[in-house]
C-alpha cells in the first residue's frame, strides 16, 4: 500500500501541505533572455557589467555570526500601518563559515529530494540556516545555479536570475552571470545560489530592472509583478560594506502578512547593505536557529490547522568556520 509506505518513511515528522505557495513563474523558472539581453537593457550607469563583487570581510577573531530580531512598524503605500518580524543575521567570515547545502545532504538534488530545514541543517551543524533557492513544487527538482561547497550540483545553463556565490578567493558575488562566469576555473565558485529579482544594487532599489530582466515575455508581466507586489513571508541574502553577508528572514502568510519586495529592499538598505537578492518566500521562508526552527511558518500541516514548515530544497547554512 503506497501510501502506508509513504506515511512510514517520514515516520513522525510532520510536512506542511504546501499550501502558501508564492510563486514568481507560472510555467517555466525563469525568463528566456539571453546574458546579451539582459546586459543591453540594464541602465547605462552600470555598463557592461551584470553583477557587483565585493570582497568578504574576514574578522577571524569575532564570533561566526550576530543574529538579530526584529519586529518593525512598515507602512505601505497607502499609508497603512503593520507589523512584521524577522531576523537580520550578520556573518563576519562568511568564505569560511557559509555553504549552500543541498536537500537533505549531498546528492539531494540529484533525487529531487525535499527535506524540511531543520533536517538539512544537522548534516552541516549549521548556527543558522535559511531556505535557499527555488524548486518545482511538483517534483522537488531544484532550480538555478546550484555549486555547494565547491561542488557544481546544477547549472542552469545561463538562465538569468539574480544570484548570489562566493569565489574561491572570498570575493561575494551578486546579480546576473553568463554560464562561462558560472563555469569559471582562475578564481571559482565555492557557493552558488539562485534568487528571483536583484533588490539592492550598490545600495538602491533595482527591483524595476529585475522586472525586466527576470520576467518571462512568454508568460504575463502580471502574475510576476503580483510576485513582486504581494506582501508574504520572504528571505533574501546580501552584504554590507564592510562585505558581511547579510541574511534577511521576515515571517508572513501571502497577502495577509509579512512584506512586499519593495519594503525588503527599503527595509535592507536602511541597514546599509549594499547589494541583496531575493531568495524562495512564502511557505518556504524558514530560519533556523542552532538546529531548531524559530520563524512562523505560514503552511498549515497536512492534514491539521496546526502550522507546519515546508519541505524545501536548497538551504543557506552559517557554520564554524
Amino acid at each position: 500500500d503506497r501510501h502506508h509506505h509513504h506515511h512510514h518513511k517520514l515516520k513522525d515528522i510532520r510536512h506542511s501541505s504546501d499550501d502558501d505557495l508564492l510563486l514568481p513563474y507560472t510555467k517555466s523558472h525563469g525568463p528566456s533572455h539571453s546574458h546579451r539581453y539582459v546586459r543591453d537593457c540594464q541602465p547605462v550607469a552600470h555598463g557592461t557589467v551584470t553583477h557587483e563583487t565585493q570582497a568578504a570581510s574576514k574578522h577571524s577573531n569575532s564570533p561566526v555570526l550576530e543574529s538579530n530580531i526584529f519586529i518593525s512598524d512598515i507602512t505601505d503605500d497607502s499609508g497603512t500601518h503593520r507589523w512584521v518580524s524577522g531576523h537580520i543575521t550578520e556573518v563576519h567570515d562568511p568564505l569560511r563559515s557559509v555553504s549552500v547545502l543541498e536537500p537533505g545532504g549531498p546528492g539531494g538534488c540529484a533525487h529531487n529530494h525535499r527535506e524540511l530545514v531543520e533536517v538539512t541543517a544537522k548534516t552541516r551543524k549549521c548556527l543558522v540556516a535559511q531556505n535557499g533557492g527555488y524548486f518545482d513544487t511538483h517534483t522537488g527538482q531544484c532550480l538555478g545555479n546550484i555549486i555547494s561547497d565547491g561542488k557544481l550540483v546544477r547549472n542552469s545553463g545561463g538562465i538569468q536570475n539574480a544570484q548570489f556565490g562566493i569565489r574561491k578567493d572570498g570575493t561575494l558575488v551578486f546579480g546576473y552571470l553568463s554560464e562561462d562566469d558560472i563555469l569559471d576555473q582562475e578564481n571559482p565558485f565555492v557557493q552558488l545560489i539562485s534568487g528571483v529579482v536583484w533588490l539592492l544594487r550598490k545600495g538602491e532599489i533595482y527591483i524595476n530592472e529585475s522586472i525586466q530582466a527576470e520576467c518571462d515575455k512568454t508568460q504575463e508581466t502580471g502574475n510576476f509583478r503580483h510576485f513582486v507586489d504581494v506582501i508574504s513571508a520572504r528571505t533574501a541574502v546580501g552584504h554590507d560594506k564592510e562585505g558581511k553577508l547579510i541574511l534577511f528572514h521576515v515571517d508572513g502568510q501571502t497577502d495577509v502578512r509579512g512584506m512586499n519586495l519593495w519594503q525588503v529592499a527599503k527595509f535592507l538598505k536602511d541597514q546599509n547593505v549594499m547589494n541583496a537578492i531575493n531568495l524562495d518566500g512564502g511557505g518556504s521562508a524558514t530560519y533556523v536557529l542552532n538546529g531548531s526552527l524559530a520563524s512562523y511558518p505560514s503552511d498549515h500541516c497536512n492534514p491539521s490547522k496546526w502550522r507546519c514548515p515546508r519541505a524545501i530544497s536548497t538551504v543557506l547554512c552559517i557554520h564554524e568556520r
